[in-house]
């Protein structure tokens, strides 16, 4: 092939790609300019529990297309110097991780139909540290951890999320990494941290299922005996962390090592959200105008739909309607091993404690909701000034864990702090 004719292939392709991207554009736009109408109509039917829906809608609609968007540009990266038959142009890090997060998207929204299909964006349950898979093996392990503790603090994100999310606005080391609660912690304390990547689309029953099974294999395999385990969860990871423990088997060894759970902004009792969700589809049911919404809306996954009671286990789902909005029902529990669990609880409003945070909590689950499960005596910290998202990497809360684990603390820069 002359080069030439490469450039004029490359020239094709990046001109297909410009043309994709003004569809895309366009397509953005018309589908803003019906839902307006739409949710306008939703809002003088149902009033303000409309509200939080929207906004959602405009977030998932904005990163949809921007998905899109960059879903083109990944493609343009890796099909110019496929054309000219250039070697060389791999994406770069920061595409890599973008399009690691698009693929996180697609999962938590659609990931429990995922499941079966052979693609890379459907990926299992993975234990993961410095960008890739650790093979839960004596030999994987030891590479990945030459400095192995004997006490472990697993790390499990939440709702359409990696563990790249722990490093959200991280500082960075004296060697550059970004620093997230786990490597703060392995350097100011005895603990090896270990992340876990999953597909947040699932049932969390079944994610709860899969960490237990990890967990086991990672106790027996681990380079030096295991002391102590602690089980940290974000959001949906919290839900996750529960469900594992309460379908370990009485006498499981992992989770005989289980001495702390900790979780950070977690919907034991429902997220905001998704309840709006479930009362915005079936109005929207009612109207023919709007039925083709709220089947949109019904298509979210049963991963989302489990946040709408904290579902923990199979019995909580089985034989109910996810989408039957009458449903409120609530349950107790209690785990078989003695653990202690501690509830972080961010709250929007600077002063934790102030009366009109309440319902707001961290702007994605009530204060009420976050405070741990009924039926278990739960310590809980109420975090100011902290939202959802915040609860992921900051320095209030990783002082509150700090703290549980007997690590130094970080200084504040404001005594208020």
């Amino acid at each position: 092939m002359t080069a030439k004719t490469k450039s004029g292939t490359t020239s094709r392709a990046e001109t297909a790609g410009e043309d994709a991207r003004g569809f895309v554009a366009g397509l953005r736009d018309a589908h803003g300019s019906a839902t307006t109408k739409i949710f306008g109509r939703a809002r003088s039917l149902l009033g303000p529990v409309v509200t939080p829906v929207e906004l959602a809608h405009d977030v998932v609609l904005s990163g949809t297309y921007s998905s899109l968007g960059l879903a083109l540009d990944v493609t343009g990266v890796v099909a110019r110097p496929a054309a000219g038959f250039v070697a060389g142009q791999v994406p770069s890090r920061v595409v890599k991780r973008r399009a690691t997060s698009v693929a996180a998207f697609v999962q938590g929204l659609t990931g429990d139909r995922l499941v079966d299909v052979d693609l890379p964006i459907s990926y299992p349950m993975t234990l993961r540290r410095s960008g890739y898979d650790v093979p839960i093996t004596k030999a994987g392990l030891s590479n990945a951890y030459p400095d192995a503790s004997s006490n472990l603090v697993v790390f499990v994100h939440g709702f359409v999320g990696t563990e790249q999310m722990w490093k959200r606005r991280a500082s960075r080391d004296d060697e550059g990494r970004r620093l997230s609660y786990g490597r703060r912690l392995e350097s100011l304390g005895d603990w090896s941290a270990v992340w876990v990547r999953y597909n947040t689309g699932q049932r969390v029953s079944t994610n709860g299922r899969d960490l237990g099974r990890m967990l086991a294999r990672l106790v027996a395999r681990w380079p030096v005996p295991v002391d102590r385990v602690v089980l940290v969860g974000h959001s949906m990871g919290g839900l996750v962390v529960h469900s594992a423990l309460l379908q370990a088997a009485p006498d499981a060894p992992w989770a005989g090592l289980v001495t702390d759970t900790v979780s950070l902004g977690t919907p034991y009792h429902g997220a905001l959200l998704e309840k709006s969700v479930n009362v915005v589809a079936k109005e929207f049911d009612n109207h023919r105008a709007t039925r083709w919404a709220g089947g949109v809306l019904r298509f979210r996954s049963q991963g989302i739909k489990d946040l709408r009671h904290g579902n923990l286990v199979e019995a909580d789902w089985k034989g109910f309607d996810p989408d039957d909005p009458e449903d409120h029902r609530a349950r107790d529990r209690k785990h078989l091993h003695p653990i202690r669990h501690l509830a972080v609880v961010g709250m929007i409003a600077p002063q934790p404690h102030a009366w009109w945070g309440r319902p707001l909590g961290d702007g994605m689950v009530s204060r009420s909701s976050a405070a741990g499960l009924e039926g278990e005596t739960w310590d809980t910290a109420y975090v100011g000034g902290v939202n959802h998202m915040d609860l992921l990497n900051h320095p209030k809360v990783y002082n509150v864990l700090a703290e549980r684990l007997g690590v130094e603390q970080l200084p504040l820069r404001h005594p208020g702090d």
